[in-house]
C-alpha cells in the first residue's frame, strides 16, 4: 500500500517538475531567429565586417528577415550608426526575448548607408540582415540590418520632405585624404589627419558635417579598432587611437557617404615594438 502510495507521489512530482521545466523553456528559453526571406543570394557570408567590437555580440543566424512597423530612427554618431526601432508585427513577436521590451533594433552600420534609407517613421517594414544576441544586455538585435524594404509606402506620409521640383542639383564630388605617420611604437599615440574637401566644377572647396567611419583591420580584413568623427569647418578631421595591438602593419580605413555614394581611403600604419 506504500509502495503504490510512493509511486503515485514519485509520478506527480515528476509531472510538476516537467511542467515547470516545459514552462521555464517557454518562457525563458531562446526563441530562435526569424527565417530569411528572399534570394538566399542577398544573404552575406561575412556580416560581422564592419560591425564595431564584434564580441560583444553573439551570432545566432547569419541570415533572417523581421517583419515590424518604425517606432524610432535615430543616429548615433559614435560609430556612425543608423538605429531603427521596431514594434513586431503579431507573427514576429515570439522572437523577442523579454530582454528587448517588446521592441527590436535593426542596426544600420555606417558601412550600408549609402544603400539603406532611414524609412519613415509608422511605416511596416521588412528587415533583413543577421541576427545577433548582446552578451550583456542579453537582447536580440538585427545587426547588420542592410536591406529595409517599407512595405505600406504609399500609405505613410513623410513629413518634413519638399517635394518642389528645384531641377537638376549642382554635381559635385567629394575628395578624401588622410596623413598619417606610417610607424608608431606599441603604446603610442596614432594621429590621422582626414581631410574632406568638395570638388565644383575644378575647384576645391571644404566639405564640413561630414560623417566618417574609421575602421583599423589586420592584413586578413579582420577589424580591430573603430571610432566615428565628424569634419569641422575647414574640412578636418582629427583621429587619435593608442596603438594597443600587437605589433604587425594594420590598414586604416576611413569611409564617407555624403550623398547616398560610397567613398573610401585608406592608409597602412606598422606598430612596432619600442
Amino acid at each position: 500500500m506504500r509502495r503504490n502510495r510512493l509511486a503515485r507521489i514519485l509520478v506527480v512530482l515528476a509531472l510538476v517538475v516537467l511542467a515547470v521545466a516545459t514552462m521555464a523553456s517557454v518562457r525563458g528559453g531562446d526563441p530562435g531567429a526569424p527565417a530569411w526571406r528572399g534570394s538566399t543570394k542577398a544573404c552575406r557570408a561575412h556580416p560581422m565586417a564592419h560591425v564595431h567590437d564584434p564580441t560583444r555580440l553573439v551570432l545566432e543566424e547569419r541570415c533572417s528577415t523581421f517583419v515590424g512597423r518604425v517606432k524610432q530612427v535615430r543616429f548615433v554618431p559614435a560609430f556612425d550608426d543608423l538605429k531603427i526601432t521596431l514594434v513586431p508585427t503579431a507573427e514576429m513577436r515570439r522572437y523577442l526575448p523579454d530582454a528587448n521590451g517588446g521592441v527590436l533594433v535593426a542596426d544600420v552600420i555606417a558601412t550600408d548607408q549609402t544603400t539603406v534609407s532611414p524609412p519613415p517613421v509608422g511605416s511596416q517594414v521588412t528587415v533583413s540582415g543577421a541576427w545577433v544576441k548582446d552578451k550583456a544586455t542579453k537582447t536580440a538585435m538585427m545587426l547588420p540590418a542592410y536591406r529595409v524594404v517599407v512595405d505600406n509606402a504609399g500609405a505613410v506620409t513623410i513629413r518634413g520632405r519638399s517635394e518642389e521640383n528645384h531641377g537638376p542639383s549642382t554635381p559635385r564630388e567629394l575628395h578624401l585624404s588622410v596623413a598619417t605617420e606610417p610607424r608608431v611604437v606599441v603604446g603610442g599615440e596614432i594621429h590621422a589627419r582626414i581631410r574632406a574637401r568638395w570638388s565644383l566644377f575644378g575647384a576645391l572647396t571644404p566639405a564640413s558635417q561630414i560623417h566618417l567611419f574609421t575602421e583599423m583591420t589586420t592584413g586578413n580584413g579582420e577589424g580591430v579598432r573603430w571610432k566615428a568623427v565628424e569634419t569641422d569647418t575647414r574640412g578636418i578631421a582629427n583621429l587619435r587611437l593608442v596603438a594597443i595591438q600587437v605589433p604587425a602593419t594594420y590598414k586604416l580605413t576611413v569611409y564617407a557617404a555624403p550623398s547616398g555614394e560610397s567613398l573610401s581611403v585608406t592608409k597602412l600604419i606598422h606598430v612596432a615594438k619600442r
